[in-house]
């Protein structure tokens, strides 16, 4: 879970109480106190095309996607964003947000109060996450407000915790306390065992942090009698009895919340109950545990980002400096002190600064630690101008409030309630076509994006399994070869050797002729391949040709070459003379002992110049009698995520890239590459020019 550099972390329990668990449980209590719309619905098993919905890989998630790609305008697909929203809502704020937006805006468009509530409480939430919470209270009031219009004290009662859960995110520990009691008798009469223990082990959680334990003890064990299933609730109370020193019965809650955390695992709660037991550990001078727990919380927070760990860091700092590791307990104090001020922390940075002070005094180097010491005191003082801050802005808020809501009723006074409707219902219709609109256009941008970076991600997964296979295994080859080579070349004769050599040869060749496809192959996928046109005539060809020619009678294959003498033609050279020898080793390759392989050039009947009746286009084939090619495999044959290599007749060897090669050079010349097989008969390849 993603937590947002604002929030303050957990602190280590020596000396200072932790807050980021009061943080993590409002985060929780807000997602999960308030009630989601229930909707009775079933929508049957439909294949979704691919196009209406991007796979995430969360079979969950993407189950839920699959859905709202084919639910109706109804509360049905409203009631799906919620959910989606929930799932997002773990990972990635953004898309959360999106889909609350879409349960508003259609939840609006439905008139459906149920929705509009969920909307708020949600959307709310993952804003006072984010540190907005001035623009979460002004949805939770207008959420607020439209309860008391529909005389919904439940959805009132939810509206104020959810309120006070942002108040306790400022810290107004009074405003937020004000906020819970509020809601208190509504949960009690209604009886929502699970509302109330969220309610309770919040109010545990705030009585904490204003050093009130016995309110802390006392709500946090309200909190486990109402459920005792909450492994959340029994970290609560630990916490409570931390604080009053009591490390005893502290690890004994957090043991039970470790007990129920296996039934649904969270590997963020599990990094918390570690963190709090070697705390405790250490407070009891269990060094030993301390040490053993802190590791393993370590271990499963710094998945989640330096703000989830920070605080392991100061610990295990101080439980190195315990055991006299000075250098250790000083590396990590100055890694926890980075994280700390790029966070913005100022407990934090406090606590790094006092243990670097004390591990500088046992160094006896007396001016570090008195450097230390100063930047600790510049912090308590901004400490103490943060809580002051904290004060007036409450204060201020109040007033503000107060202000707001008188001046509210004498606007009620002024604007009759069949005017606000029209007002409101036409800024909702606008409103939602326009997020419908931007939603649409954020989809179609993602969709295409997530195309490009698979199409990207198959050529690198190409190139990368060419260079770990076929371009290894020729040179591993060709090094175990010279290897046999030296150990016998004083015992082998003339005639074993030159044959060796030749063996050598041939690998050498293969070897080149691959690097050649990979460079011919990196050149196209950079664009560093320029069409540069020349004239020239078709006979100059035929010299660049002779090395094939050879390989051919090697094979015992017949190799004929057919072009007009005086045609002229006019391409880039170097590129058709590329194409034309990649299709014929790949002819001569597949071509057994005994078959033939012809270049044909010959003028097309469509290309004649009516004027001079003298050519202009020219049809290049190359044909062979080898063991051709299947249907499934022509359909194949130019797409990289099928091109891989197939042994010639002879064992060759080859990269599967020739043709794509051959293919995007034939389309550089502005042509189309060709191709007819037979699977046992032959192949033949052409293109114009």
């Amino acid at each position: 879970m993603k937590i947002n550099k604002i929030y303050k972390m957990k602190k280590i329990i020596i000396s200072f109480p932790f807050s980021i668990f009061h943080l993590f449980l409002i985060f929780f209590a807000v997602s999960c106190g308030s009630p989601q719309p229930v909707v009775d619905m079933h929508i049957p098993d439909i294949d979704v095309p691919d196009s209406l919905w991007t796979p995430t890989g969360d079979s969950q998630l993407d189950s839920l996607l699959q859905l709202a790609s084919v639910a109706p305008q109804d509360t049905s697909l409203a009631q799906l964003y919620n959910e989606i929203g929930d799932i997002y809502e773990s990972c990635d704020f953004e898309l959360a947000k999106e889909y609350y937006l879409k349960l508003g805006s259609l939840s609006e468009n439905l008139h459906w109060s149920e929705g509009y509530y969920a909307y708020a409480a949600s959307y709310s939430n993952v804003l006072a996450r984010e540190g907005f919470c001035d623009s979460a209270l002004v949805i939770i009031q207008q959420a607020y407000d439209r309860a008391i219009r529909e005389n919904d004290e439940t959805w009132m009662a939810h509206m104020i915790f959810n309120k006070g859960n942002t108040y306790l995110i400022q810290q107004w520990y009074t405003s937020a306390l004000e906020c819970y009691f509020e809601a208190l008798p509504v949960y009690e009469n209604n009886k929502d065992i699970e509302k109330l223990a969220h309610l309770y082990y919040m109010m545990a959680q705030l009585y904490r942090d204003i050093y009130n334990i016995e309110k802390a003890i006392e709500y946090g064990e309200k909190s486990v009698a109402l459920n005792n299933k909450d492994p959340f609730a029994y970290l609560a109370l630990g916490l409570a009895y931390a604080t009053a020193h009591n490390y005893e019965k502290a690890n004994i809650y957090y043991e039970k919340a470790l007990l129920l955390n296996e039934t649904n695992y969270n590997d963020y709660l599990q990094g918390l109950l570690y963190y709090f037991i070697a705390s405790s550990a250490f407070s009891s001078y269990d060094i030993n545990k301390a040490e053993k727990y802190i590791h393993l919380a370590l271990e499963i927070n710094r998945p989640f980002g330096p703000p989830n760990y920070y605080s392991d860091l100061i610990l295990l700092s101080k439980v190195e400096q315990v055991k006299g590791n000075s250098k250790e307990a000083e590396k990590h104090a100055k890694e926890a002190l980075q994280i700390a001020i790029e966070l913005e922390t100022l407990e934090e940075q406090k606590y790094c600064y006092s243990i670097l002070s004390e591990l500088a005094i046992a160094k006896g180097n007396h001016l570090e630690s008195i450097k230390y010491w100063e930047e600790c005191d510049l912090v308590e003082i901004a400490i103490a101008t943060n809580l002051t801050l904290h004060a007036t802005e409450e204060m201020a808020v109040k007033y503000e409030t107060a202000k707001k809501e008188f001046e509210i009723e004498q606007q009620k006074t002024i604007i009759t309630n069949q005017n606000l409707q029209r007002i409101f219902l036409a800024s909702g219709i606008v409103v939602c076509i326009l997020m419908l609109v931007l939603l649409l256009f954020l989809l179609r941008l993602r969709t295409r994006r997530n195309s490009e970076l698979a199409e990207m991600n198959l050529t690198k997964d190409k190139f990368f399994n060419i260079i770990s296979h076929d371009l290894k295994n020729p040179a591993v080859a060709q090094r175990n070869a010279l290897q046999v080579l030296v150990k016998n070349a004083r015992t082998w004769n003339t005639d074993t050797l030159t044959d060796y050599y030749d063996e050598l040869l041939k690998s050498a060749e293969g070897q080149v002729e691959l690097l050649l496809n990979l460079l011919n192959w990196s050149q196209l996928q950079t664009g560093r391949i320029a069409y540069n046109p020349e004239t020239f005539a078709i006979s100059e060809l035929s010299t660049n040709f002779s090395l094939i020619r050879n390989m051919a009678e090697n094979k015992g294959i017949a190799f004929n070459i057919q072009m007009p003498v005086n045609a002229i033609i006019t391409c880039d050279s170097k590129m058709l003379i590329t194409i034309i020898r990649n299709l014929l080793v790949n002819a001569v390759k597949f071509t057994a002992t005994g078959g033939r392989v012809t270049l044909d050039i010959s003028p097309c009947n469509d290309g004649r110049d009516v004027a001079s009746n003298v050519s202009t286009k020219y049809t290049v084939s190359i044909s062979d009698t080898g063991v051709g090619m299947s249907e499934l495999h022509l359909n194949t044959l130019f797409h990289l995520e099928s091109a891989h290599s197939h042994p010639g007749t002879a064992g060759e060897q080859g990269t599967g890239l020739g043709l794509i090669i051959c293919k995007e050079l034939v389309e550089k010349l502005g042509s189309k590459l060709h191709v007819d097989s037979v699977e046992g008969v032959g192949s033949k390849f052409w293109f114009n020019v």
